[in-house]
């Protein structure tokens, strides 16, 4: 279980630093590549009613880590106060990956946040990588995934997958960020969500007191 967890972040930090030292070394990444002016551009030229603008604005706080940090810790107080310890334990651990590995990766790089407009919505630091897409991924899909297995409801997958996708191109559309931002956030997060949905399988625990029994 450990080593999953460790090495599942190992990972998505890697795959996160690879990913942004391939695009630098391919152009004038920090300033942005042509194609991603292009797409940003086109994203933002597009004119949507105002209730949809104030969804792009304000929904994606709900991916945050701002947001979903306190949501986590009340809800692991909850189920280990019912006795859940391990379940507890691994929305804590999914959290808290999500939310260190972020500031990590922006402090290698520094990137600059697009100019092409004014910011609006939750931002800070640098722009590489989207931490929101980092935690859209990793923390919604794991509540997903517990909920289905503990319940067997599907539909958790169905909410987790429209924030997913209206956070990430909320992140364009608000013009706090490159597309190779949210790819890169896309990419660990997933990397991280997978890894530890491994860690914590069912069964898993058992697994473990059976190898570190003498």
């Amino acid at each position: 279980m450990l080593a999953w967890c460790i090495g599942g972040y190992a990972l998505a930090l890697f795959v996160g630093i690879a990913f942004a030292l391939i695009l630098r070394g391919a152009g004038n990444w920090l300033d942005g590549f042509a194609w991603e002016h292009g797409a940003l551009r086109a994203v933002n030229s597009v004119v949507l009613p105002s209730w949809a603008d104030r969804v792009l604005l304000y929904l994606p706080w709900f991916g945050t880590n701002i947001t979903l940090m306190p949501m986590i810790i009340v809800a692991a107080i909850w189920l280990a106060w019912r006795g859940r310890r391990l379940l507890a334990v691994h929305l804590l651990v999914v959290q808290v990956g999500a939310f260190t590995m972020n500031p990590l990766v922006k402090a290698f790089f520094e990137r600059p946040r697009p100019a092409l407009w004014e910011w609006r919505g939750q931002f800070a630091w640098a722009s590489y990588p989207s931490g929101h897409a980092i935690a859209s991924v990793a923390v919604p899909f794991t509540i997903a995934v517990v909920l289905w297995r503990e319940r067997g409801w599907r539909w958790p997958f169905v909410v987790a997958g429209g924030m997913l996708a209206i956070t990430a191109y909320s992140r364009l559309y608000l013009g706090v960020h490159w597309p190779t931002d949210v790819v890169g956030g896309l990419l660990m997060g997933t990397i991280w969500l997978v890894a530890t949905l491994i860690a914590f399988r069912p069964g898993a625990a058992t697994a473990t007191r059976e190898l570190n029994r003498p």
